[in-house]
């Protein structure tokens, strides 16, 4: 066996006796963990780039109204963290009933979690409708753009609904591995998004001119297309076992729950910790000047490209992890588990490669300042480097997702990202003066951090003996 040809082999990787039935070739593996994750990961660069038109067109109608769909960002994000958490946990019992054929339980777990989606999501609508001048000023907004703010959040508040609905959808299309509706879905509904911003924000074909209030309607609209899609492909077509007319109960149980909630709990504390590591983030860059702010920026947007991606690699993880525990297959799911390793391996390596040759062409055409281009130079191939041991992170971490065995995750969540990578940060870019230098030091450090836990983790083998 030639070096590439041993790289690529999977069985050697299983110990002894720990073969428990027939095992599919290498490549037949690879090939089934790629058609889960490439629909998924494609959808993590699609949306970033509808983001990013969304952002030119309501930057062209004034920095007010920018800034004030920029603060909105904020309770935004936090505003969608149950959803997200929720999903989480919905994702790792499919993926184990799916495995296990346990299809009354899937359907049960499926209907009772959107339900508890619409009952949260009910009062967190009311409390930001109610209190959403108060939420938005303790975010920072002024009088110069609190109109603007309002308006859009106001609306906002009805797609985030409809967003919170289709993460449930979505994660249940990851459990069983059928993520080609995801990215369908997401296509047809941020090209309505994008479309309607261009006719209700400018007033385009005889419509009225909305500016900002016209974002936010598009963006209900577009919201609504994606969980329309995902619901319809549930209801028109079932498959895998899912049937929302037939089995299961809408009705909670605690045997149904418990699980999700488990799961989905450790979720919600990683998002914390995660998002008050970026918060102090923020503000320590916002002390570095006005260079350093607009490049880290433009350094984020590329960087997000890649870590979608890298998130879309995550989640296809999970699936198989929960589904080949349901199955009883240990063997397969730490045989997937390593395809995704070297899936990641190969992939990061490529990109940080390109970004390595790339990066000064990259920053020249994007920025005319030449201090800023030969700054945003030099973040990108710290980025290059990053990436490699953060897609490591991110295919574990994914694994142990899907095993239900996050509450590591969390852990380490509040000791490396919200405190070890902020303190590190604060010395490299202050004391020892690195600047932007040493925000994105730790950022690296931080990543190698991950990747050294989350290998740890899978090492001790405790995710393949977690019960959901």
């Amino acid at each position: 066996m030639n070096p590439i040809e041993r790289f690529f082999a999977l069985e050697r990787h299983l110990d002894a006796g720990e073969k428990q039935g027939n095992i599919p070739p290498a490549k037949a593996l690879y090939r089934d963990y790629w058609r889960v994750a490439w629909p998924t990961a494609l959808e993590g660069i699609f949306i970033n780039l509808i983001l990013l038109a969304d952002l030119i067109m309501v930057g062209s109608l004034g920095i007010a109204q920018a800034a004030a769909i920029g603060i909105v960002s904020q309770p935004k994000m936090l505003m969608q963290m149950f959803g997200k958490a929720l999903g989480t946990g919905v994702t790792a019992v499919t993926a184990r009933r799916k495995g296990a054929r346990d299809y009354c339980s899937l359907n049960s777990c499926i209907k009772q979690s959107l339900v508890l989606t619409v009952l949260v999501y009910a009062v967190l609508a009311s409390l930001g409708y109610t209190y959403r001048e108060e939420i938005l000023r303790l975010m920072g907004a002024n009088d110069e753009y609190i109109g603007y703010a309002l308006v859009y959040f106001t609306y906002l508040i009805g797609a985030l609904f409809f967003k919170a609905m289709s993460a449930i959808l979505t994660a249940v299309q990851i459990g069983i591995g059928q993520t080609k509706i995801i990215l369908q879905a997401s296509v047809a509904g941020n090209l309505v998004n994008v479309c309607l911003n261009y006719v209700l924000i400018f007033g385009a074909f005889g419509f009225p001119r909305m500016e900002i209030k016209g974002a936010a309607i598009a963006t209900i609209i577009g919201e609504a297309v994606i969980f329309l899609v995902l619901l319809y492909a549930v209801l028109r077509h079932p498959q895998e076992g899912v049937d929302l007319r037939g089995q299961g109960t809408f009705a909670f149980e605690r045997k149904t729950l418990t699980p999700v909630l488990e799961v989905g709990t450790n979720s919600f504390l990683e998002q914390i910790f995660e998002r008050f590591g970026l918060l102090v983030f923020a503000r320590l860059i916002a002390e570095l000047g006005t260079v350093a702010v607009g490049t880290h920026h433009y350094c984020i947007i590329l960087w997000d490209l890649y870590y979608y991606f890298g998130l879309g690699m995550s989640t296809a993880s999970a699936s198989f992890a929960g589904r080949k525990l349901g199955e009883k297959r240990r063997d397969l799911a730490r045989l997937y588990m390593k395809a995704a390793q070297k899936s990641g391996l190969i992939v990061s390596l490529v990109v940080a490669a390109a970004l390595l040759l790339l990066r000064g062409t990259i920053f020249s055409a994007m920025i005319a300042d030449a201090d800023a281009a030969a700054l945003g130079a030099g973040i990108i191939a710290i980025v290059a480097v990053l990436i490699v041991p953060q897609t490591q992170a991110q295919v574990l971490a994914g694994t142990l997702r899907g095993a239900g065995d996050n509450r590591f995750i969390a852990q380490y969540s509040l000791f490396v990202s919200a405190i070890l990578r902020s303190s590190i940060a604060y010395v490299l870019a202050f004391p020892l003066g690195m600047g932007l230098y040493g925000i994105w030091g730790a950022l690296l450090i931080d990543e190698v951090l991950k990747m050294l836990l989350t290998e740890y983790r899978i090492g001790k083998g405790i995710w393949l003996t977690k019960e959901l």
